[in-house]
């Protein structure tokens, strides 16, 4: 299941407007969803603060900064969703890691159960799904 523009309106979704805060806001918005995420295990709020900080960096770097932060945390099973709403054009892969970076989206690739990329006419929602222990 990707995760669309809509869907920060359905119940249950946390959405932390970013635009404009620049990379300093990088530090605001991983604490805001590590309060979020209070209920989980420590291991699981690393996990997820983790991917949370790549996916925001990856928006700051290779796209015109993220706009929202997504939070979605289902029960039974226990799943963390994240997204990051941005209004670039490209597209994120996974590349061979380098002196210049490359190694962000490995470490999601390998937290995650799955992630991946909805476009839309106003942009593209990178998401990331992880397993927690409820």
């Amino acid at each position: 299941m990707q995760v669309n523009w809509g869907t920060a309106h359905e119940p249950g979704w946390q959405v932390l407007d970013v635009a404009g805060a620049g990379p300093a806001g990088l530090a605001s918005a991983r604490r805001w969803a590590e309060g979020k995420l209070a209920s989980l295990t420590e291991a699981d709020r690393v996990d997820a603060v983790i991917v949370i900080g790549e996916l925001l960096e990856n928006a700051y770097v290779h796209a015109t900064g993220p706009h929202q932060l997504r939070l979605h945390l289902a029960q039974d099973p226990c799943v963390i969703t994240v997204a990051v709403a941005d209004t670039g054009p490209g597209e994120p892969r996974l590349r061979v890691p380098g002196r210049t970076g490359g190694r962000g989206l490995l470490l999601v690739d390998e937290l995650c159960l799955a992630w991946g990329v909805s476009h839309h006419d106003d942009g593209k929602i990178v998401w990331a799904r992880l397993a927690c222990e409820g």
